[in-house]
């Protein structure tokens, strides 16, 4: 019988061993350096989620969409995770890791104005370009008394802002520069930060709280990403898309 036993465990270690990675699809729309296709690794964030995830076993696809539809695709199951920011929006419906980096968040103006941002009341006067879709606060999101107009993304908002539609936009920094270099480079000196910041904000791992293995991914994730931290390999790939290294997970 003991034989038998180390036969059967064997063909099960075996047929376990075989097995093809479960495939988790990441959904996010083209938000640089973090999720963009045509950048190595698919984007800083998808790199990140990508080498954590593997470590434990899973793959990962990413999926390019609006993002209001990567929200709609998490919400109704067609996708299995997105990286996002936290919001009392979602919490019905997903569950989030522990902040894997940290997003500055920043009000850009014309170079020729000189705002100064102290708090949601003094902004009452300037109208404002949001991109269409995301969660920049709760407080932001409800806030009627603001004047909001959106666009599409902050390239979009940045051009309303040259173009005196609006006196402000507000964006990651590390996504802004990445813009100002490239598709608004030739404006680039038109526009400046409004000195301080919106918020600092960590992004996570945003997984649908109905997946089956729900606990498992967040669990290995939270692992991985912190081991990545220690052993190294989170630093090199930040340094591979060009960004300074934290020195610790926020």
């Amino acid at each position: 019988m003991t034989g038998t036993r180390r036969v059967i465990g064997l063909i099960l270690l075996l047929a376990s061993a075989s097995l093809p990675a479960e495939v988790l699809r990441l959904a996010g729309n083209v938000w640089p350096p973090y999720t963009d296709r045509s950048l190595p690794g698919e984007g800083l964030s998808v790199e990140l989620i990508r080498t954590a995830l593997g470590r434990g076993g899973y793959q990962v696809e990413y999926i390019e969409v609006p993002w209001e539809r990567a929200l709609l695709g998490l919400r109704n199951g067609s996708y299995d995770m997105i990286n996002g920011w936290p919001t009392v929006k979602r919490v019905d419906y997903t569950l989030s890791s522990r902040p894997f980096l940290s997003n500055r968040m920043r009000w850009v103006q014309r170079r020729e104005s000189d705002i100064r941002y102290d708090g949601l009341d003094s902004l009452i006067d300037h109208p404002i370009a949001l991109s269409r879709g995301y969660m920049y606060s709760d407080e932001l999101n409800e806030d009627t008394r603001l004047q909001k107009g959106y666009a599409a993304n902050f390239v979009q908002a940045a051009k309303m802002v040259l173009a005196g539609r609006v006196d402000l936009t507000l964006e990651d920094e590390r996504t802004a520069l990445f813009h100002l270099e490239r598709e608004l480079g030739h404006e680039q000196d038109a526009l400046r930060f409004v000195p301080g910041e919106f918020r600092r904000v960590g992004l996570s791992l945003v997984v649908r709280s109905d997946h089956p293995r729900l606990s498992d991914i967040i669990a290995t994730f939270n692992r991985e990403i912190a081991a990545m931290v220690e052993d190294g390999s989170y630093a090199v790939i930040f340094a591979r898309h060009g960004m300074p290294v934290p020195t610790a997970l926020p």
